[in-house]
């Protein structure tokens, strides 16, 4: 990995247990170039930075997928800006930091107040409320797409604290639309990376059968 991580102490043993509870085992390190990144006037939690070192871009049970870092030149397109530019859509106007209109050109000079790190497949945005200058301070806020358009819900925890709170079932309520990571002893993640690498020898990441779909092409 590339740069200096530096969590907090506490986001350092969210994370470690977070290591515990959810194998790494196939995740991938994203070699992230953190200086570069930040060279571009991003900054990132210290947990989001090492989630990146020992899992990677990828997703858990098949329900919540966590988002890479901008990289490269091509920010207009890059996912990570394109779903914040979202959340802050959807942020209502009456609610504190209040957001407004983000693109992409907005996002690269200023830090906009929500950031988005990952999408579920019911549709909820999770995010970071980045008001505090120490990325470690950012609590989680989530839009759940089922909720109606103006729901939100705050998590005063950090990333690593958020998934624990799903897994553990120790947040106030689930505040995804999918119940899939509420209270689950054993999560699995899997890697874009392994993801790819599954289905070039044929099997399905999430069930381990082969894959009815490998080698047929949707491109005729």
């Amino acid at each position: 990995m590339n740069g200096a991580v530096r969590p907090t102490e506490r986001t350092q043993d969210a994370f470690a247990r977070l290591l515990v509870r959810m194998s790494p085992e196939l995740g991938d390190d994203q070699e992230v170039g953190w200086q570069a990144v930040e060279a571009k006037g991003f900054r990132f939690p210290g947990d989001y930075q090492l989630f990146m070192q020992h899992y990677g871009a990828g997703t858990v049970e098949d329900t919540l997928t966590v988002i890479p870092p901008p990289s490269g030149d091509d920010l207009e397109h890059d996912w990570m800006l394109r779903d914040t530019y979202l959340a802050c859509d959807f942020w209502p106007p009456e609610a504190p930091g209040t957001a407004g209109d983000w693109p992409v050109e907005r996002q690269l000079a200023e830090r906009p107040p929500l950031i988005a790190w990952a999408v579920t497949t019911a549709g909820d945005l999770v995010c970071w409320l980045s008001e505090e200058d120490d990325p470690d301070q950012w609590p989680v806020a989530v839009w759940g797409r089922q909720e109606g358009p103006d729901h939100w819900t705050i998590v005063p925890h950090g990333m690593s604290g958020f998934l624990l709170g799903l897994f553990n079932a120790e947040l106030d309520k689930d505040p995804l639309s999918d119940s899939g990571l509420w209270d689950k002893p054993s999560p699995r993640f899997i890697s874009e990376t392994a993801k790819e690498r599954m289905r070039a020898a044929g099997i399905h990441p999430w069930t381990g059968e082969p894959d009815p779909l490998a080698g047929i092409s949707f491109d005729d």
